[in-house]
């Protein structure tokens, strides 16, 4: 896993080579409308990650599916994206087979399995990469490059340059790697034995629950993800009980040069709020533009959720829960 965190820029940078070979000229761009994009675990988070960079230029709407329904909206307008690590994702197979029912324009993202099938067989455009990071969630930078990129080269976006956003996040975690471990490190050693709550600015939802689910996968322990303004409407009231709960609580906010103005009184007032029952602890976003920032707490989050699995002295690798659902889900 420390192979896989430590050479995530070059990832990022193989991902973007890799979209060379996007083909988008069997998508009818002009008849869409909207896109839906089915992922789960790794390829869904690389989906949050597109609808927060995309948000403010995309022309269309990005609405990620998840589960075993097809909302009643996606029709002939939609173009529907198919994105599993694996190839073999119930729900994304179950939703691909639903949707090719009702749009033509559909592109799929995977590594092989039965996804690449289908997708050979009624001649989908595609993205494929190798799966070398072994596991969905060390190969985020993949799946979520490539749609960054379809949706550019499919013109659905102004503003905005991708490619270029990405060479410079390339760069940026590239030159910063060890400083990022060297906080990463720092801050595992105050988060062992303690739950920890991850706030941030919605902008910044995909990197909160991102830590949250590579706390679960690679250092084995549970946490709780929210957003602001959101948790100020609700969850803020209740850090009181259990008091024994609270003791062994600290929140953790990430903070950002693009935090809506609003938003960073917020934090200013909830860290105040906090902080008389436990330690609030601040992470601060590096780079020039928010894609660059968002990435960096991607990367850092990931370094953290190792040196805390050293901390808690297990493996960050094996998921056997989960491979032990999958089996009997397969029985």
């Amino acid at each position: 896993m420390i192979n896989l965190i430590k050479t995530f820029p070059e990832q990022l940078k193989e991902a973007l080579e890799l979209t060379k070979q996007i083909n988008a000229s069997d998508i009818s761009k002009e008849e869409i409308q909207h896109i839906a994009i089915s992922g789960m675990g790794g390829s869904g988070i690389g989906v949050h990650l597109v609808k927060s960079i995309l948000e403010d230029y995309c022309k269309h709407p990005i609405t990620l599916i998840q589960g075993y329904k097809l909302p009643l909206w996606v029709n002939d307008k939609t173009l529907f994206i198919a994105c599993s690590y694996s190839g073999n994702t119930e729900e994304t197979l179950l939703l691909l087979d639903l949707a090719r029912k009702k749009t033509n324009q559909i592109f799929s993202v995977t590594t092989g399995g039965r996804l690449k099938d289908i997708s050979d067989k009624y001649n989908f455009p595609q993205y494929n990469f190798s799966g070398a990071a072994e596991c969905p969630r060390a190969g985020l930078a993949f799946p979520s490059v490539a749609i960054l990129m379809l949706i550019q080269k499919l013109g659905f976006c102004s503003g905005i340059d991708v490619e270029e956003e990405l060479q410079e996040t390339f760069i940026l975690l590239k030159d910063s790697q060890e400083d990022i471990q060297a906080i990463a490190k720092s801050l595992a050693i105050k988060m062992h034995g303690y739950f920890t709550l991850l706030y941030a600015d919605q902008k910044f939802y995909p990197a909160v629950l991102r830590f949250q689910q590579q706390l679960a996968e690679n250092s084995k322990q549970l946490s709780h993800a929210h957003v602001f303004p959101e948790l100020n409407h609700n969850e803020l009231v209740g850090w009181v009980f259990p008091k024994e709960h609270i003791k062994k609580s600290k929140a953790i906010i990430l903070r950002s040069d693009f935090d809506y103005a609003q938003n960073q009184k917020r934090m200013d007032i909830s860290k105040s709020i906090i902080s008389e029952k436990a330690e609030v602890i601040e992470l601060n976003g590096q780079g020039s533009g928010f894609t660059q920032q968002l990435f960096y707490f991607i990367h850092l989050i990931d370094w953290i959720s190792f040196y805390l699995a050293e901390e808690n002295h297990i493996d960050p690798f094996p998921v056997e829960s989960i491979n032990f659902l999958k089996n009997k889900l397969a029985e």
